[in-house]
């Protein structure tokens, strides 16, 4: 058995051992950004772009449970962005799935500094990781400071050429430009997430690296 998802706000589950190639189509609420099985093979989550994770139940083909998340990842303002942090959790979602071994929680993880645990049959939030507080990240705040909002834009993505003390400090050898400073600053973001097999510790690969959580410590 194989499990598809696409961008057509579908998922189907297509039986490889037949000829046919017979197909079950289930109707998503949104574009699909992650699918994963149940270790038992009874049960599929579905994470969509408006932030939620159906469960459906693959030998019934009916939704058993579904998890609204777009207040449990957060949202923070970008240096760049005109509306407020609320009005950004349109735009955050998880990417990655991953079951316990067991199959009674499911971890979560995606566009957000956030990294959340549910469990399954309940539909219910347990807890929820701070993946980093480096604020040299861009959107890691939920207020910006309206002092530094000008009519040509915000002050920290304008390029400035005089330093504190009169001259700009630039790189050995560099006759023009500076090209030690950062133009850019990253968002945080979980790319993938994993559990262990024997579900003590799990593991997620971010913009900070990869991170370890174990209960044996």
């Amino acid at each position: 058995m194989l499990v598809s998802s696409s961008w057509d706000k579908t998922a189907r589950v297509w039986d490889t051992f037949e000829r046919k190639g017979t197909t079950d189509t289930l109707a998503l609420s949104s574009d699909c950004t992650a699918v994963v099985a149940s270790p038992d093979n009874t049960q599929i989550a579905v994470a969509t772009l408006n932030s939620e994770i159906t469960f459906y139940n693959l030998k019934l083909g009916v939704t058993v449970g579904s998890i609204e998340g777009r207040n449990d990842l957060w949202a923070g303002r970008s240096k760049e962005d005109l509306i407020s942090a609320d009005s950004q959790k349109r735009n955050r979602c998880f990417t990655s799935l991953s079951y316990s071994a067991d199959g009674s929680v499911i971890l979560a993880g995606g566009r957000s500094k956030y990294i959340c645990i549910y469990n399954v049959e309940q539909t219910v939030l347990i807890k929820r990781f701070e993946v980093s507080r480096n604020l040299s990240y861009d959107a890691m705040l939920q207020f910006l400071r309206s002092d530094n909002m000008t009519d040509q834009g915000p002050l920290d993505m304008m390029e400035t050429e005089e330093h504190e003390h009169g001259t700009e400090i630039s790189l050995p050898g560099v006759s023009k430009g500076d090209f030690s400073k950062r133009r850019v600053a990253p968002q945080i973001n979980v790319q993938s997430v994993q559990f262990c097999p024997t579900g003590q510790s799990w593991c997620a690969a971010s913009t900070e690296g990869l991170l370890i959580y174990s209960l044996d410590n």
